[in-house]
């Protein structure tokens, strides 16, 4: 089920009135849980019972690592790696499973055959893998020190995030449970304005760039540069305004659920520079990757040339946890490089004096925002080639 849906706004107006009207404050939890199972189930009925079993292993997973004292550390990481296989396991099979084979076909020689699959991704999936990797990681750690079932059921059920975030982190979301209570009517209406809001970001603006965006799609000798232009401005709108609209909408429902959700988004295209833009873009994601990835491979404690490399392959899993394709990961490396370039140029000496000319700030500005522009037509684009035919045409060569 998709928030831009009839079937959602039915939904959605039915569960309010049994959550708030018919349902005793006692039983609103486990409501909310069933509510996301029915949301879930209009989707791909089957996968139901994929999401129900990775959250089952999840949570018994957890309670072991709650359970197991830290000086038997060996039985704590093994638990901990299988729990985090499991989520992953899932992850990468749909998502990246003819990728991969994909990859093998090219290199294998003649004979090989044909091994691509015919799988559906199921909803939501990235997002509560990536939920679910950072509650064993954090039991794993102390951070999360109790575990139980009807808490966790909500973490992973709770259905305004689970299409497209924002990720949640369960020492944020859980302390919120027992004090369920209705909304002012103040909080109430700002919910219902919000959700008015991301649906009109994404069904009035987003939606209504993607005739513009044809382009970046299917390059042609019949549009001009000017065209190519217009496609990639206009994707960078729709992007925006997709994932700002999903946000919004998500937020907004939790806010009339009686739950706080952290903001996702920060004037992004605002930013002076590229890791300003990922402190500011789909900001539970960029933290997520920090957390999870970026700082367990060393973070920026190796040196400058560790430092970099460790950007680049976070960003390159970045781009692929986006879309199992080479586009997605060479517009991962992309980022990757800015995030590198700047790195080296914020500890230059010059840089200082540079940035205290008050010219720098708006083309800062300017040029981060040109970057990131030319980056979505990696992710736009279905293929490299048709990148490159894209990239050649903003500049006037011939696709």
């Amino acid at each position: 089920m998709i928030f831009n849906t009839w079937e959602f706004g039915v939904f959605a107006v039915l569960f309010f009135f049994v959550y708030w009207i018919l349902t005793p404050a006692r039983a609103r939890l486990w409501v909310l849980v069933a509510g996301g199972v029915i949301f879930y189930l209009a989707s791909v009925p089957i996968y139901t019972l994929l999401i129900v079993s990775l959250a089952a292993i999840t949570y018994v997973v957890g309670k072991l690592l709650v359970s197991i004292p830290e000086e038997q550390q060996a039985k704590r990481r093994a638990l901990l790696a299988a729990g985090i296989a499991a989520s992953l396991g899932a992850l990468v099979y749909f998502k990246d499973s003819n990728f991969f084979l994909t990859g093998f076909e090219q290199l294998c020689p003649r004979g090989c055959g044909h091994f691509t699959l015919s799988i559906v991704v199921p909803l939501a999936l990235s997002f509560f893998t990536f939920e679910f990797v950072h509650f064993l990681v954090d039991v794993y750690l102390g951070k999360i020190r109790e575990v139980r079932l009807r808490e966790f059921a909500l973490f992973a059920m709770f259905f305004p995030t689970l299409v497209a975030g924002p990720i949640k982190r369960y020492q944020n979301f859980v302390p919120q449970i027992p004090r369920i209570v209705r909304p002012d009517s103040l909080i109430f209406t700002a919910g219902v304005y919000r959700v008015v809001m991301g649906l009109a970001k994404k069904m009035i603006i987003a939606d209504s760039m993607t005739p513009l965006t044809q382009p970046l799609l299917t390059p042609s000798p019949l549009y001009h540069s000017a065209g190519y232009w217009v496609g990639m401005m206009a994707y960078t709108a729709k992007i925006y305004f997709d994932f700002t609209g999903y946000s919004d909408i998500a937020i907004g429902l939790s806010a009339m659920l009686g739950f706080q959700i952290l903001e996702n988004f920060d004037r992004p295209y605002w930013s002076t520079n590229i890791s300003e833009f990922w402190r500011r873009w789909h900001i539970s994601l960029s933290s997520w990757i920090r957390d999870y990835i970026f700082i367990p491979l060393g973070g920026s404690r190796g040196g400058k040339a560790r430092t970099i490399a460790n950007l680049t392959m976070v960003m390159a899993l970045a781009g692929l946890w986006h879309g199992a394709a080479w586009h997605f990961v060479v517009w991962g490396l992309w980022h990757g490089a800015g995030l590198g370039a700047h790195r080296i140029w914020s500890r230059l000496p010059v840089k200082e004096a540079f940035a205290r000319l008050p010219i720098v700030h708006p083309l800062s500005v300017a040029f981060t925002f040109l970057f990131v522009a030319f980056g979505w037509v990696l992710f736009a684009s279905p293929t490299l080639p048709t990148a490159r035919a894209v990239y050649l045409s903003l500049v006037g060569g011939h696709t």
